[in-house]
């Protein structure tokens, strides 16, 4: 009688889901970035909201912001916090929302605070687009 199983090693199993980890990902992310005009979408007055020159120039983009809250609503995140460990663990997710470091829940959350108002606006330009 002949042997019907075969034993994997762990490290096949890692390589392998490794890899269709790496496949899928950033499928999603060209399809948002092939699909979605950031820089339409976006009023021009929320950009000059966000840059106005007062002090420091910003370290995060605003499509970045925009982007990781997109993300997150895709992927039902209720909690930020659990969307900045994605981002700190995915340099995929990093890289689409265009962020070399991610940001800390505090700039997130003063991010919604202060505007708010063009947040909304976004998507509900975002939900008549889809």
């Amino acid at each position: 009688m002949q042997n019907k199983f075969v034993q994997i090693s762990l490290y096949d199993t890692y390589k392998s889901v490794a890899a269709s980890i790496e496949d899928d990902k950033p499928k999603l992310f060209r399809l948002l970035d092939e699909y979605i005009a950031w820089d339409e979408l976006i009023p021009a007055r929320f950009y000059h909201a966000f840059y106005q020159r007062m002090g420091r120039p910003r370290k995060y983009p605003l499509e970045g912001f925009l982007k990781s809250m997109v993300l997150q609503k895709i992927f039902g995140y209720v909690d930020d916090s659990v969307l900045l460990a994605t981002l700190r663990y995915s340099r995929e997710m990093r890289e689409f929302c265009g962020f070399e470091k991610v940001p800390d829940g505090a700039k997130l959350t003063r991010f919604k605070q202060d505007f708010l108002p063009y947040i909304i606006e976004v998507f509900e330009r975002l939900v008549e687009l889809t």
